[in-house]
């Protein structure tokens, strides 16, 4: 068990999607959350068609509400990835959630397959060359996380509809009349997902970087990437010091993954208690440039690390790409990942299509080709009928997008909004994927619209000023 979360667990067994008792929950410490926090599991079949196989302990977080009256529909916290654990996000849950849990619980949900609900973790970089390598899913780590993982897992089980309806087992079970719903990037399909196969039991949802069931992962990456690089380069020339500093950010840019591709671009990392040289490829480049673009505080950093490498020096983007790679295995669990996208994206996927983006995009069809040659390793999931129409519903929703964004562009959301006649959509100048920058804006307007479960009349006027921090220049 993480030594971020301490509890004595009681298993409480649910036929099909719940029972009648009610779970034992018992004080622990989740890492950034204060106040009085709880911890628990509802038990669920793996298969609900054959519910007398293996069970799953679906974990969860309950953080008391702070004051009074006390309502009783909680706020539920929906992570993304696909394949984060909503106890990890304790720091996050505490800022953002602050004013919405004065009167409501706040429940952080383990999905099946991530954190302490049969977490699927599995390593892709086992050597260090697989730092540099062309993919995000290295072809003989899938295999080995394939094999291992099927020993204490059936993977074709972790799907979106799954834990949809494994949240459906945890309401039941504690008894909560409805759920206000949070969900951000996957947490959003999710979400969504819910609503759909539980119109009843969701009172309001909150959609923030909206990956709606329509949007097929990661076909939208390259042209999505695209703009937030345009948009990257639009803000450091506005700001005098990053335009004299980086005045071709898209050469330098071009120049490292020409570099790239040509296999000369070399740089010592940092594995395990030494340094080794490693030849970091154009894909995995093109990969954390787009990662780096979704937050930020980090997106500050990309032209300073763009002229270094260009001029000769890709040290410190080296490090970046090490830090990156490390960083998705400690916070994605791959096997639940890659279960979740085989079976609800790659069937969707058009290589052709993804091809056309070569050439004048910088991420081009690299990451359709990743996940493409990842699933042909995996044990897919059977398709799930209509998972990925879009989600037709009454339900009061905010819907909310970063500007800067580059994989769940505004654009995504606008297509969401079509199909939620009760939905507004909000989009936060200077913030991108997280809310890093901007999540006292944020916290204040989510709690207004879940407390009057009413986009009507919402103050979002903070949503105008950008919060962007400025570049750092030499």
């Amino acid at each position: 068990m993480s030594g971020a979360v301490r509890a004595l667990l009681l298993v409480l067994s649910l036929p099909a999607l719940g029972g009648a008792q009610t779970p034992t929950l018992t004080p622990c410490t989740i890492q950034g959350l204060d106040g009085d926090v709880r911890c628990g599991v509802v038990q669920v079949p793996e298969n609900r068609a054959r519910p007398a196989t293996r069970q799953l302990d679906i974990a969860l977080v309950v953080a008391r509400a702070t004051g009074s009256p006390r309502e009783p529909d909680p706020i539920v916290f929906l992570t993304g990835g696909p394949g984060q654990a909503g106890s990890e996000g304790g720091g996050f849950a505490n800022q953002a959630f602050g004013a919405v849990r004065r009167h409501r619980d706040l429940i952080l949900i383990d999905p099946r397959g991530t954190g302490r609900s049969n977490g699927l973790l599995c390593a892709m970089t086992r050597r260090p060359e697989d730092i540099g390598r062309p993919t995000l899913y290295v072809p003989e780590s899938v295999r080995a996380c394939r094999d291992s993982l099927s020993r204490h897992a059936d993977l074709t089980q972790y799907t979106t509809a799954n834990i949809a309806d494994d949240l459906e087992a945890v309401r039941r079970a504690f008894g909560w009349p409805a759920l206000n719903l949070y969900g951000t990037s996957y947490g959003t399909r999710l979400a969504l997902v819910y609503a759909r196969r539980h119109p009843a039991s969701v009172r309001t949802m909150v959609l923030k970087a909206v990956a709606p069931p329509e949007m097929i992962v990661p076909m939208n990456y390259a042209v999505d990437a695209e703009q937030a690089f345009r948009l990257l380069e639009r803000d450091c020339l506005a700001q005098s010091s990053c335009a004299s500093a980086f005045p071709n950010m898209r050469s330098d840019l071009d120049t490292v993954l020409t570099r790239a591709a040509a296999g000369t671009l070399t740089a010592q990392v940092p594995w395990k208690e030494s340094n080794v040289s490693v030849t970091l490829s154009r894909d995995v480049i093109a990969a954390v440039i787009m990662s780096a673009m979704q937050s930020a505080n980090q997106r500050i950093e990309i032209p300073a690390l763009l002229r270094e490498a260009s001029a000769g020096d890709p040290s410190r983007l080296a490090a970046q790409v090490a830090a990156y790679r490390t960083g998705v295995e400690r916070g994605i669990a791959i096997g639940m990942h890659l279960s979740v996208l085989c079976g609800e994206d790659a069937p969707k996927l058009d290589l052709a299509a993804a091809r056309r983006d070569d050439g004048h995009t910088f991420l081009g069809s690299s990451r359709v080709r990743m996940l493409a040659e990842a699933c042909r390793e995996w044990t897919v999931p059977p398709a799930t009928p209509h998972a990925n129409d879009p989600v037709e519903s009454e339900v009061p929703v905010l819907l909310v997008s970063g500007e800067l964004d580059p994989n769940t562009a505004a654009r995504h959301a606008e297509g969401a909004l079509r199909h939620l006649p009760n939905g507004r959509h909000v989009v936060l100048k200077g913030v991108a994927h997280g809310w890093t920058n901007v999540v006292a804006c944020g916290s204040a307007f989510v709690a207004d619209f879940v407390a009057r479960a009413s986009t009507d009349g919402l103050d979002v006027s903070c949503a105008e000023q950008s919060s962007a921090p400025p570049f750092r220049t030499p």
